[in-house]
């Protein structure tokens, strides 16, 4: 067996390339609201992943930057549910999972690629949320900030035996429909 100097998670890029993309249309704040109410409330059939706008002030204060800002609100039947990270990028990626879309957000994971060609994102074997709705950015390191990737939301992913889910996925050349820069694959049992 070869030795490795970094060895990396096992991170199946391959069907991620090629995707053809098209701005998300995000819903609106007043939409985002009855879905962060109708959880509250118990409503279980609305899991999955939403586009919506992000707070200005809020990617202020992350210096979120470029033409591409596009946020994903995960929506979780329960607590427990699974996020694993994963990349697979020449750019060093960096994602925020956030509770809110507000100036005032806590941060619950600020996670960055430790080099480049490297697949983890996050830790190897994901972290279990305790939030039933999450809010995402991804996007690649430049220098002091973070310029946005093009997001996508990927419902036609395979979640692992006796689980259920999704995945938002992104890419951060503009031009190449490669959406494995950034790999968030959220699940939860059945």
């Amino acid at each position: 067996m070869a030795w490795k100097r970094f060895p990396v998670p096992t991170f199946d890029y391959a069907p991620l390339k090629g995707r053809a993309y098209e701005r998300p249309a995000a819903i609106s704040s007043d939409e985002a609201q009855k879905i962060i109410d109708g959880v509250a409330n118990g409503q279980a059939d609305l899991a999955g992943a939403y586009f919506v706008e992000p707070d200005p002030a809020l990617l202020g204060s992350l210096d979120f930057r470029g033409d591409f800002q596009d946020m994903a609100m995960c929506v979780l039947p329960g607590a427990g549910a699974r996020l694993v990270g994963n990349s697979y990028a020449w750019f060093n990626q960096r994602a925020f999972i956030l509770d809110a879309n507000s100036p005032d957000a806590n941060t619950l994971f600020n996670w960055r690629t430790p080099r480049p060609m490297n697949t983890l994102l996050g830790p190897e074997e994901g972290v279990t949320l305790e939030h039933q709705v999450v809010f995402v950015l991804s996007g690649r390191i430049v220098s002091d900030h973070t310029r946005g990737n093009r997001v996508m939301i990927d419902d036609a992913w395979s979640a692992p035996e006796g689980r259920a889910g999704f995945r938002v996925i992104a890419a951060c050349n503009e031009g190449e429909d490669n959406f494995h820069d950034s790999c968030f694959e959220f699940s939860w049992a059945v």
